[in-house]
């Protein structure tokens, strides 16, 4: 914005742009390249549009100098994170990968659910929480822990589509699961300015509330078909499990180093060294230097798509600032909230979950906080709470029908019909898409506030999450009624929602539920 924009470089802008497209295309698919595309489309003609998207006019020079000579573009905060933080962590998961490290993973939670009901279940719980947050990527991790998971879930009982399901759920969950967050955590300290452990400590409640209702709707499911646990012959034995223990340590040091105050990136890096020293602790584990560049090029080829995606989303950043899009969307939503703040907080999640359907997890929060967490913002809604609604709704899309990609992958492993298995993933993490409304409206649930107030949000939280499971399951001690599953809903929405009088009514609708639902068992067990 100080030379004239030359022929040469106008000619440069045009190619990168053009390059960006096609490697977003195949390495992501179509999606995110029609976003961006109609993106261009507006930036060049949205001078013709009516109303509210009518912007001022932008000449194709000034839109190439916008993309490709300044960071509002292609150059931004997305691609500059994605090279550095995401980068080093990308590699961290390749060498736990392919070192074997990650095995571990499994085994603990093999061994945790051994006795539990519906134990296969509950180790996809596990596995996916602990390598889904390291990995990035909610259809990798389905493919990496699922094809152990989803045939062990069948063998012991579970319909096919409940199996794959589960699986997609629980790849999802990683990506909201602190510490790492799938790198999320650190595009979010860049965007908003907030420390990466404050936002650590906000995500982890809700992220827990996820996993608590999958995994007592998985509970209540084996429950329903008298499902058992885990076989046997797939339980490794705990001598073995307690001698492997030491391949959790580059995950503890990588956590311990960042609650230190060292940086993400030196974390990181030492967290791989760590790996590396400790493979050679086992000849199974040994990264010989075939392994090591084996692992160097996986981590090359898994960031091509996050970079890839990462600069495609700078095109839509760039004409987003350029043209003032995103002002006339966050006015038109601020409109919309002083009409009913209920109103809005549903349009805007269905505007996330569209925007995220098809992409993959990092590029979908960067795209929607974009424009939908400037407008909360302006609606009175704290940055990180605004930052993470939307980042939930981003996320939710891979398991979201009609384009939910995630459980698709499920389905595919699972033999399963793929919209089957979607919808059924819809339900299994309906925490997802009720808890974020309820922090919108009560901090606490971010663990933010008096110690006293949080601590009732996490007990009521907790409880509510369980009667939402019972819900839609249908199931508590025995089969529920209809008017029982009305109830359970009803209490679980109101006793996640913190507060003293929607406590009261919560326990006291669970409450009855509760006994009427005893009284049959015990009916049913004299009968």
């Amino acid at each position: 914005y100080v030379d004239p924009v030359s022929d040469a470089e106008t000619v440069c802008a045009t190619a990168a742009v053009l390059l960006v497209l096609e490697a977003t295309r195949r390495v992501a698919g179509l999606p995110l390249v029609i976003v961006a595309s109609a993106f261009l489309a507006y930036g060049l003609g949205g001078q013709y549009l009516p109303g509210i998207l009518r912007h001022d006019g932008v000449t194709y020079k000034m839109l190439c100098e916008q993309l490709y000579l300044v960071t509002e573009g292609l150059y931004g905060i997305p691609l500059a994170v994605s090279s550095t933080m995401i980068f080093a962590f990308v590699m961290f998961g390749c060498f736990l990968q392919r070192a074997g490290l990650g095995q571990v993973f499994l085994d603990l939670a093999c061994v945790l659910t051994r006795r539990s009901k519906g134990g296969p279940a509950k180790v996809s719980i596990f596995a996916s929480a602990l390598f889904g947050s390291i990995s990035g990527s909610a259809v990798a991790n389905v493919y990496s822990t699922g094809t152990f998971t989803i045939p062990l879930m069948k063998r012991v009982g579970y319909r096919p589509e409940f199996s794959g399901a589960v699986e997609a759920v629980a790849s999802s969950g990683g990506l909201i699961m602190p510490p790492v967050m799938g790198s999320i955590a650190f595009v979010m300290a860049e965007y908003t300015g907030i420390s990466y452990l404050s936002i650590c400590k906000a995500a982890l409640l809700p992220a827990v509330l996820y996993y608590l209702s999958l995994f007592t709707m998985i509970h209540f499911e084996a429950l329903r078909h008298g499902l058992g646990g885990t076989p046997p012959d797939l339980i490794p034995e705990l001598r073995s499990i307690k001698r492997k223990l030491y391949y959790l340590a580059p995950l503890a040091l990588l956590i311990v180093l960042m609650i230190a105050g060292r940086s993400i990136i030196f974390s990181a890096l030492l967290a791989c060294a760590a790996v590396v020293a400790l493979s050679f602790l086992s000849p199974e584990t040994r990264l010989t230097p075939a392994r090591f560049l084996a692992a160097m090029e996986n981590a090359a080829a898994n960031l091509l798509m996050i970079a890839a995606c990462c600069a495609c989303v700078g095109i839509v950043i760039g004409v987003v600032t350029m043209t003032g899009f995103g002002f006339s969307f966050v006015n038109l939503m601020g409109s919309l909230a002083q009409v009913h703040i209920g109103i809005f907080l549903l349009v805007l999640a269905g505007t996330c979950v569209i925007f995220g359907m098809g992409l993959p997890s990092l590029p979908a929060y960067i795209l929607v906080a974009t424009f939908g967490a400037p407008a909360l913002v302006q609606a009175g809604v704290p940055v990180l709470a605004a930052h993470l609604f939307v980042m939930y709704f981003a996320i939710s899309s891979g398991i979201t029908p009609p384009v939910c990609l995630v459980a698709y992958a499920g389905a595919a492993i699972a033999d399963a019909p793929p919209m089957k298995t979607g919808f059924t993933a819809f339900k299994l993490g309906i925490a997802a898409f009720i808890v974020p409304f309820i922090f919108i409206f009560e901090p606490a649930l971010l663990l933010m506030g008096d110690w006293a107030t949080i601590l009732q949000a996490v007990f009521t939280a907790v409880l509510g999450v369980v009667c939402l499971a019972s819900s839609m399951q249908g199931w508590l001690f025995t089969e529920s009624s209809p008017a029982e599953r009305v109830m359970m809903f009803v209490a679980g929405i109101v006793l996640v929602y913190p507060g003293l009088l929607t406590d009261l009514i919560g326990f006291g609708t669970a409450s009855l539920v509760f006994f009427i639902q005893i009284a049959r068992k015990k009916r049913l067990c004299a009968a």
